[in-house]
């Protein structure tokens, strides 16, 4: 495991630095990753059993976003479990061979999703086009942590950790389908209950992140903070979008409509 080469790493005594592997680390990221998987999917399926049994229909582009979505954490949870049985050499050539291609893969066809849905929806009176400020806000952490994560396999401790904040960053998605809409439904539709109905379960991962890394190595990697403060600009940002004067009407004209 190579040392990630920033100054003032020197381990404190009792505590082991960041590019040392820590006993616990193995486990602990698979049972992030399971805990990923059921905030994803908890909100996830009830909406589609709900959606079918509605009758709604799905477009083409959608069905290749939740493809290549499942495809990502199915290769997260692989990677994960390659390395708890310390096979690191395969984890690596996987990585390089299907990691940038199918992460491009979910950025690219989410960003499409976004546009077709909302695009089909315009003449629904329910549908408020101001909602793409949310559905985009989690794109860019995602796109962004998850590129800057690939690009650095070769520090693994950087890696893992923007990887793991990558898929919290977009993890609202599942949340807000699931507790998320009683949320809404209870404080309303103002700021609060948008934030609320929206990325508790975000801040849960981020904080039990910090905790772990306070808890084996005494201080917070060097990354999480920026990369944290990156989603939480990102989410709070796309709040505000939310409720900003005129930008439900660029969304029209961003859809054509």
């Amino acid at each position: 495991m190579a040392v990630d080469g920033l100054s003032g790493f020197e381990p404190i005594e009792g505590k082991q630095g960041f590019w040392q592997t820590h006993p616990a680390d193995r486990d602990a990221v698979i049972v992030m990753i399971a805990l990923l998987w059921f905030g994803l999917l908890a909100g996830f399926v009830p909406d589609m059993v709900r959606g079918v049994l509605n009758g709604r229909t799905y477009q083409l582009v959608t069905h290749l976003h939740a493809a290549s979505a499942v495809g990502w954490m199915g290769l997260l949870t692989w990677q994960a479990v390659l390395i708890r049985t310390h096979q690191p050499a395969l984890h690596r050539a996987r990585g390089q061979r299907f990691g940038f291609v199918l992460g491009a893969l979910v950025v690219v066809s989410a960003v499409a999703t976004v546009w077709f849905a909302d695009h089909a929806r315009l003449g629904d009176p329910k549908f408020n086009p101001a909602v793409m400020a949310f559905q985009l806000g989690h794109v860019f952490p995602f796109a962004i942590l998850t590129a800057i994560a690939l690009a650095n396999t070769h520090r693994p401790d950087l890696h893992k950790r923007l990887l793991l904040l990558g898929v919290i960053g977009i993890v609202d998605t599942g949340w807000s389908r699931w507790i998320g809409v009683d949320i809404r439904e209870i404080l309303g539709q103002g700021f609060a209950a948008q934030i609320l109905g929206r990325y508790p379960l975000s801040w849960f991962f981020m904080l039990a992140m910090a905790l772990y890394d306070y808890n084996t190595r005494g201080r917070l990697h060097p990354a999480f903070l920026p990369a944290v403060s990156f989603t939480l600009v990102s989410q709070i940002s796309a709040a505000f979008l939310f409720f900003t004067p005129g930008w439900a009407g660029l969304v029209v004209w961003i859809l054509g409509g």
